[in-house]
């Protein structure tokens, strides 16, 4: 079983069509993967729909149909983890050290607790997010680099072109 830690910036591919799209159905769509995002993915998602309505890149129509997709993958689909107070300690030390912004630093501290209990990958759309995550030793995927899939086993056996 393969656990992918989807950032924000990677999983809202899914939900708005732009550079990393396919990768990113590739991955939640492959049948030994669980997906885990956390609480906050849900806002930020929304959010980041909701900025592009308003910058017209999406009908208000399209947002919502969206969304409703989203919530219901992420109550059927993904795993969702929440943040709780150590995940907050965390955070605030990956910002001290890493000069993470506040969102960014949240999502990698639950990133990196996962990954010391299940051993995860992280996949996110962010060069300075991974480069911070590299350092801390999470194996990353970037949806929109040349050829995201190099060198990474899905544990399913199956070919990981895109």
């Amino acid at each position: 079983m393969t656990h992918l830690f989807f950032d924000t910036s990677a999983i809202a591919k899914r939900y708005a069509v732009e550079p990393g799209t396919d990768t990113v159905d590739h991955l939640i769509e492959s049948s030994d993967s669980t997906v885990l995002i956390t609480s906050l993915t849900i806002v930020e998602l929304a959010s980041a729909l909701r900025r592009k309505q308003n910058r017209d890149a999406l009908s208000r129509s399209d947002v919502d149909r969206l969304l409703t997709v989203f919530f219901r993958e992420s109550l059927e689909e993904f795993t969702i983890v929440a943040l709780d107070e150590t995940r907050f300690e965390q955070a605030l030390d990956l910002v001290l050290e890493d000069d993470l912004r506040t969102l960014d630093s949240l999502q990698l501290a639950a990133a990196l607790e996962v990954n010391a209990d299940l051993e995860c990958q992280f996949v996110c759309a962010d060069d300075d997010l991974i480069s911070v995550a590299d350092t801390h030793g999470l194996e990353t995927i970037d949806p929109t680099a040349d050829d995201p899939l190099a060198g990474i086993s899905l544990g399913n056996g199956r070919d990981n072109d895109c």
